[in-house]
């Protein structure tokens, strides 16, 4: 699959481990990194030579990534608006997003901001070493040949229908969307299904 992957720069020295252990990982199952920019990234930093036409180069740099990406992962244990904005812009661009903090990062909140964001694309997760690479492994096979698009004869009840009517009609939502809403709300509970999915070899 293709890949985007990024995180923030802000304390790039000090989270570098876990971030070239993501990459690394990506790598190594044979995924394509749309953006491969850790190394040139430390380098630029090490110069000191970063110029607005720099800045302007690398903001086209990844939304050209992200547009080439089949999914976007973010290591986003230090937030900031260059990692929030590039949420959004896959999230809007219809890739789904894999948002990785490192360990309980908010300690005083269950939910914070992002977490107010509806879609059904986009997976919040705390990882360690020991784990990050079976919950990247579950999210990459779940958008696997995401965007093949099979048609299904779906026959329902009178009582099915009128709801699918009802919530049409005064909220808004397309049939469609329900429906799938309701089949990613199973999907991501379903324990055993989670499991399969980090057995699986990723392509």
């Amino acid at each position: 699959m293709k890949v985007y992957f990024t995180s923030s720069t802000a304390e790039l020295f000090k989270y570098r481990k876990y971030y070239y252990a993501i990459r690394d990982f990506l790598v190594d199952e044979n995924h394509v990194l749309t953006c491969d920019w850790l190394k040139k990234t430390e380098d630029v930093i090490d110069s000191g030579n970063v110029e607005l036409n720099n800045i302007k180069d690398i903001y086209k740099s990844c939304m050209t990534a992200i547009d080439e990406a089949d999914v976007v992962i973010i290591e986003d244990t230090v937030s900031n608006f260059s990692t929030g904005h590039q949420i959004t812009i896959a999230l809007q661009k219809q890739k789904p997003v894999l948002v990785l903090w490192k360990g309980e990062k908010h300690r005083h909140f269950k939910k914070v901001f992002i977490h107010g964001i509806e879609s059904d694309i986009l997976e919040v997760s705390q990882y360690t070493l020991k784990n990050y690479k079976e919950i990247i492994s579950v999210f990459i096979n779940k958008y696997s040949n995401s965007q093949q698009r099979n048609r299904f004869h779906l026959v329902l009840n009178n009582l099915e229908r009128n709801y699918l009517d009802w919530v049409q009609f005064n909220q808004g939502k397309s049939r469609t969307k329900i429906i799938r809403s309701g089949l990613n709300k199973i999907i991501d509970e379903d324990v055993e299904y989670r499991k399969y999915l980090g057995n699986t070899s990723p392509n």
